[in-house]
């Protein structure tokens, strides 16, 4: 029983467990179906809700991509943030747009251009896993900012050390305006030179900041007038390659503040690169911000990646650089009037106390004054230096005509030389349609040469010396400044030597006397008064400077560099002085006042000297100034003026004019003419105006000095051109309006019968008060042939008159082509004349003359005076021939 009933009750539990596997079978099909269709349900719910979710997406990229793009375009204007495939890189338009404070680095995959800030921060570290690709970036990068700058207002400078080229994409640009780009660096001593001019910069813009009250450079621009002072952009390629201790301590002081001073750096950095020790490469890369390359994304803080952009075309590069090219000489610096530098009329030629000094222009809204002084501190000469078109020109005449403003002639006078052959000058003199000048102006060498010159220092050295014994009679007084004011005390002199190295090119006895007379002017001037200012483009590989420079510039406190090349900068200003290297335009100037000590450069912008405004000065000056002298004028090549001559000159009897010295005097060189043997000149040698000249000197210089009318006998054997021809007429009608007897023969006449009659006079007594002028013997026909109706040739009669004549008054002024043809006509003694004047002449015959020592180099417009009474011969400078309109004014001024 218990057995059947145990095994009812397995059965009962079997059917029960049976019906409970069926039922949990439905259940679970139920929930398996219903999971199904719950996984149906949300996979149609998230396809409909992503398909909202990208159709509401899209359409706010759509809406924000203009944005995004005209962001961009604000932020990085112009070509800063335009791809380098687009048609607008070939536009000229779009070139210096402004100074942009971002700049592309790529685009998004749907193209909007990602733009990142880069200058007014301290700059990026570029890290790659393909150098190639970080390189490729800060390549486009400068690329994108000297385009979109303004022209002047972004300098780049790269340091390549692995001579990778990646500047020369600007390679063009570099060799036409390396101010913009200069050629990039390789060596660590080439690095340390820019960091150090970048740790000056810096440096200066801090102080403007401080000293104005502005945080950052871009404010400090707006409310300053250095527009010329650009943001600096310094590429360092594969960093820490190349990079020594001193190099990494300029670039920590440089990038602790660039992003506050205009400076910004680019950093590529190379991890597989060991830097040297004592170089820690992250103190500078945890100073800028991270840009990272990887393949051809690029990702920066803040930003999305962005696709790289490809690099540019090297024939677009080209051409873009040839467009900044262009614009940048087509750039215009604001200038600065030069009447603004004056002062208050009322003011003008005030007394001389301490020192003279002017404006040159401004640094900012202050004026740049140079002040010439002998002491405490002494600052009395100037050294200018700047490349050609520069400015120097300009900066001269504002330093000159600015002291004539403020000083009286009788407490300045000025000595004023160019050897560069330029005109600037000339309008400081007076002219034949110009009557007035510069009335301060004692001595002005519109085109100097190098005799000249040294005539020049030559005086100004017994000026030194006469001054001295001045300074001797008011009880040894050491300083100008400590003389009392009164007739006594001696003007200040400024002497301005323009290219004064022509002195000392050569190599030869005049450079040697030069040097020693420039020595001792600026180092005794300083006490004296006398300020020398010398100007020159470059001093470099002038020899006798080599020797003398310390001893010359080292008397030269102040020192003015226009824009220039870097080894010039140092030559002018001080060795590691490359400030006037950094200049951008013409007229900008270092102003430095200690020696060219960098740590006093003084960023000056000299004011414009309009021509018509300083020559409106020059006459309200000459005007004011009174009865004064005109200057002793020199002009290299031409002639010497007799109308000038005879306005300050009178004549002496016995004493005629053969032309002008080289030398600072007004005084003509004049000969012994006495009534005996040997009296008369010789001219000789090529050259026929200068040789009518010398005629008409002597001849008019006789005329105005003699108590009684002489009598003139022009004998002419040329065949004149019309301009000569003007010339010898001019002087006929001279000596007759001066009551002279004047008598003309010219070569297609019979001469013999006159030169007969001249000696025929001489031997009866009757020839006395009688001038021959011989102008060109050597061209009249027959001389050594007996003459019809004679026993003896012409040249026999004038032999006589020449060697015999003088004695009974009769004088020959002569001129012959040639010596031998002189010795020909005259005899072997040349009738005994002691005088000859040399114009172009072959050396042996002035040698077989002078002595075999004298050495001549003909030039036009000058002679060569012999009278073997002196030891040396004289260089002179024969007058030019009287022209017709000058006739009345020079009989005028011979007959005061």
């Amino acid at each position: 029983m218990l057995e059947a009933r145990i095994r009812g009750l397995q059965h009962a539990l079997g059917q029960l467990l049976e019906n409970a596997r069926r039922l949990t079978h439905g259940e679970h099909q139920r929930a398996v179906q219903l999971h199904r269709q719950m996984q149906e349900q949300t996979a149609i719910a998230r396809r409909e809700s992503r398909a909202l979710v990208d159709a509401q997406t899209a359409e706010a990229m759509s809406e924000a991509e203009p944005k995004a793009r005209l962001l961009a375009d604000r932020l990085a204007p112009g070509l800063a943030s335009i791809p380098p495939n687009d048609a607008r890189w070939r536009s000229r338009q779009l070139v210096g747009a402004g100074v942009p404070a971002y700049v592309r680095v790529g685009e998004l995959d749907a193209g909007t251009p990602v733009v990142a800030p880069l200058l007014r921060t301290n700059g990026w570290k570029v890290t790659s896993n393909r150098n190639e690709s970080a390189r490729l970036l800060l390549q486009s990068v400068a690329l994108r900012l000297i385009a979109a700058a303004e022209p002047f207002r972004l300098r780049i400078d790269a340091f390549d050390p692995r001579l990778t080229g990646m500047m020369g994409l600007l390679g063009h640009l570099t060799t036409k305006y390396p101010q913009l780009v200069p050629r990039a660096t390789h060596t660590a001593e080439q690095l340390h030179t820019v960091l150090s001019g970048l740790v000056d910069v810096s440096s200066l813009r801090a102080s403007r900041q401080a000293q104005l009250g502005h945080e950052r450079f871009e404010d400090l621009l707006k409310e300053t007038s250095q527009v010329t002072d650009p943001y600096r952009l310094v590429i360092l390629f594969d960093y820490p390659f190349g990079i020594d201790t001193l190099a990494q301590r300029d670039l920590l002081r440089l990038a602790a503040t660039a992003g506050k001073r205009g400076i910004c750096f680019l950093v590529h950095y190379d991890a597989s690169t060991a830097a040297e020790l004592d170089v820690d490469s992250k103190q500078l890369l945890e100073l800028l911000d991270a840009v990272v390359v990887s393949n051809d994304r690029v990702e920066i803080a803040q930003l999305p990646p962005a696709k790289l952009d490809p690099p540019f075309d090297a024939t677009v590069a080209t051409g873009i650089c040839d467009v900044i090219a262009e614009q940048a000489e087509l750039a215009v610096l604001p200038t600065v009037d030069f009447e603004r530098t004056l002062p208050d009329r009322s003011t003008w030629w005030r007394p001389v106390k301490d020192e003279i000094g002017t404006v040159i222009g401004y640094d900012d809204r202050t004026p740049a004054l140079v002040r010439l002084r002998s002491g405490n501190p002494a600052l009395p000469h100037v050294l200018v230096g700047g490349a050609v078109g520069q400015g120097k020109s300009n900066l001269l005449l504002v330093l000159i005509h600015g002291l004539a403003a403020r000083y009286a002639p009788k407490d300045l006078e000025m000595y004023l030389l160019d050897f560069k052959h330029g005109v600037e000058f000339s309008a400081l003199g007076p002219g034949p349609e110009r009557p007035h000048w510069l009335p301060q102006v004692r001595v002005l060498g519109v085109h100097s040469d190098r005799a000249f010159g040294l005539a020049v220092l030559r005086h100004l050295s017994d000026e030194l010396a006469r001054r001295s014994e001045v300074f001797k009679s008011h009880g040894n007084v050491a300083d100008i400044a400590e003389l009392p004011p009164g007739p006594e005390r001696p003007p200040r002199v400024l002497v301005v030597l323009d290219e004064f190295q022509v002195l000392l090119e050569d190599d030869d006895e005049l450079a040697d006397e030069a040097a020693k007379l420039l020595e001792r002017l600026v180092r005794l001037g300083r006490a004296y008064g006398v300020h020398v200012v010398l100007a020159t483009q470059t001093i470099e590989g002038v020899k006798r400077l080599s020797t003398r420079r310390d001893a010359i510039f080292g008397q030269v406190p102040y020192r003015i560099a226009l824009k220039t090349t870097p080894a010039d900068s140092q030559a002018i200003l001080r060795s590691g002085n490359t400030a006037a290297a950094e200049l951008q335009f013409r007229g900008e100037a270092v102003l430095n006042a200690n020696f060219g000590s960098p740590d006093d450069n003084q960023h000056v912008l000299v004011s414009f000297a309009d021509k018509p405004v300083l020559d409106s000065l020059r006459r309200e000056l000459w005007e004011t100034a009174g009865d004064v002298r005109p200057p002793r004028v020199f002009h290299l090549a031409e002639p010497a003026r007799l109308t000038d001559t005879a306005a300050a000159v009178r004549s002496e009897t016995g004493r005629p004019w053969t032309g002008l010295p080289i030398a600072v005097t007004e005084e003509p060189v004049q000969i012994e003419v006495r009534p005996e043997p040997g009296a008369g000149v010789l001219v000789l040698g090529d050259g026929l105006v200068d040789a009518l000249g010398v005629l008409t000197g002597l001849a008019v210089s006789t005329a105005a000095a003699a108590v009684e009318p002489p009598r003139f006998v022009f004998i002419d054997g040329t065949n004149s051109a019309p301009a000569v021809a003007e010339g010898k007429d001019a002087l006929v009608q001279v000596l007759r309006q001066l009551g002279c007897e004047v008598e003309t023969v010219d070569k297609h006449d019979d001469i013999a019968p006159r030169l007969f009659s001249l000696r025929d006079a001489l031997r009866t007594g009757q020839a006395g008060n009688t001038y021959l002028l011989g102008f060109g013997f050597h061209g009249i026909p027959r001389m050594q042939v007996h003459a019809e109706g004679f026993f003896e040739s012409p040249a026999n009669a004038l032999q006589e008159i020449v060697r015999d004549g003088p004695a009974q008054g009769l004088i020959t002024f002569g001129w012959w082509n040639r010596l031998h043809v002189c010795t020909e006509q005259l005899g072997y003694g040349r009738a005994n004349v002691a005088t000859h004047l040399f114009l172009r002449h072959p050396q042996d015959g002035v040698r077989a003359v002078a002595g075999p020592l004298v050495r001549w180099a003909s030039e036009p417009h000058r002679g060569l005076l012999w009278d073997g009474l002196h030891p040396e011969a004289q260089v002179v400078v024969p007058f030019a021939a009287l022209r017709p309109d000058e006739v009345e004014r020079a009989v005028e001024l011979v007959r005061r």
